[in-house]
């Protein structure tokens, strides 16, 4: 399984489910009534640890920062990062490091998906409820074009110098409602909407 959002959380070695995580939510992994349910494993905890991602604050002139993963061990058999046990303890996580729960199979690979989103042509409304689901994404909205750009955000697309970079690029144009409908996917483990 994989993990994202844009960090991304990944099974390894089962059904390749792949979880993305959302900014100020904590994710509890355990064998009963949990966010990432793993069954069949009588060394997983019912609540087996947690998984936190916090987005740090950022302001237009500080460069792109990527969100933190944290996992925090509650259980009895143990969590393992990169082989250490954590032993009831927290613990940050890089993109392409393993996951371990418990003593068997559960093996999971963290993946960080960067998300630096370009908007143009949005009036303030549509800017403050982009930068709101961006944030809740673990990315960050820019004001100018530059080669690390995912996505440029139009309500409609008009010719500018962005929408040329971003054709240029083979990045998506998007509208914004985009994101609230990819929060909303995330959310209840539905299909990501397609960016076309």
């Amino acid at each position: 399984m994989i993990i994202s959002a844009q960090f991304v959380f990944g099974k390894l070695f089962a059904q390749g489910e792949t979880y993305r995580l959302l900014s100020g939510t904590e994710y509890v992994v355990g064998r009963r009534n949990c966010a990432i349910l793993i069954q069949g494993d009588q060394s997983i905890s019912r609540s087996h640890a947690v998984l936190t991602v916090s987005h740090p604050e950022t302001n237009p002139n500080q460069s792109f920062s990527v969100p933190t993963l944290t996992v925090t061990d509650s259980s009895k058999y143990g969590t393992f990062v990169n082989g250490s046990k954590l032993n009831g303890s927290s613990a940050s996580l890089q993109s392409g490091d393993r996951i371990n729960f418990g003593v068997f199979e559960n093996k999971f690979r963290v993946e960080y998906e960067p998300l630096v989103v370009c908007s143009s042509c949005l009036d303030v409304a549509q800017k403050t409820a982009l930068n709101q689901a961006i944030q809740q994404l673990g990315g960050l909205v820019v004001n100018e074009w530059t080669k690390e750009c995912t996505h440029l955000v139009m309500v409609s697309v008009k010719v500018t110098v962005k929408t040329i970079c971003a054709l240029i690029c083979g990045r998506p144009i998007i509208k914004p409602e985009f994101f609230v409908e990819l929060i909303k996917a995330i959310q209840s483990r539905q299909q990501l909407p397609n960016h076309e």
